[in-house]
């Protein structure tokens, strides 16, 4: 099969990748959307946290998060209760109600020190975990939480003629992820068996495209999912 050519999604500059405008409920309230910036929890927190253990679902404004009432603990409340981080009250609804996914800038140049990477944020996270530049918390339900090992590699061979293979680590993954945010959903766990599993529907925000697209390390960045292609 021969490569095909596929039109990238243009990127914004490195503080908003990964910025989101979470407006579910807020408009219809009255209210401002949310903007949240994945770059600023990041550094304190595994997707793992948010992705798993509270609950949010992948794709944005999907999730039905609430600010009042019996379940503000839940989703944001779980740690913006005063304590942990800045609380739910009057005084701070426009820290998160902004209506625009415009970031602190300020605070995004504190991040110049560490591990830099060609695309996205501009930052090499796994690198800045691996060499303990941050250490965000895997959990904030289980004290001693530590993530299955496993340290296999899979070596995805390409279709198109003249593409070196893909070349997936589950170590660094786990670093950052639950298998569960994986499998079964977005991935079939045996290996090979996932249909469908191309390039295009990366680009639409499937498999890989769920998390390398908008927030995780983007697709413009080739070697770091085949190592092995001549650019």
């Amino acid at each position: 099969m021969a490569p095909q050519v596929f039109e990238l999604p243009p990127q914004p500059k490195a503080s908003l990748y990964g910025n989101l405008l979470i407006d579910r409920l807020s408009s219809e309230s009255g209210e401002e959307a949310v903007g949240f910036s994945h770059w600023s929890h990041r550094t304190r927190h595994t997707c793992r946290v948010c992705h798993f253990e509270l609950g949010f679902e992948m794709a944005v404004n999907t999730t039905e998060i609430i600010c009042q009432g019996g379940r503000a603990a839940e989703f944001c409340g779980a740690c913006h209760d005063g304590e942990k981080a800045f609380g739910n009250d009057p005084s701070t609804c426009k820290r998160c109600h902004s209506g625009s996914v415009d970031g602190p800038d300020r605070a995004f140049k504190e991040l110049r020190r560490l591990p830099r990477a060609p695309h996205g944020n501009k930052i090499d996270w796994v690198e800045a975990v691996r060499t303990l530049k941050i250490w965000p918390r895997q959990s904030i339900l289980e004290e001693d939480y530590e993530p299955m090992p496993f340290d296999k590699s899979l070596t995805l061979e390409a279709e198109w003629s003249m593409i070196s293979p893909a070349v997936f680590p589950h170590d660094v993954h786990g670093r950052w992820l639950d298998c569960a945010n994986c499998h079964p959903d977005i991935f079939n766990v045996k290996k090979k068996t996932t249909e469908h599993f191309e390039m295009r529907y990366n680009l639409e925000g499937k498999f890989c495209g769920a998390c390398h697209l908008k927030v995780a390390f983007p697709m413009d960045d080739c070697k770091r999912c085949h190592p092995k292609m001549n650019l």
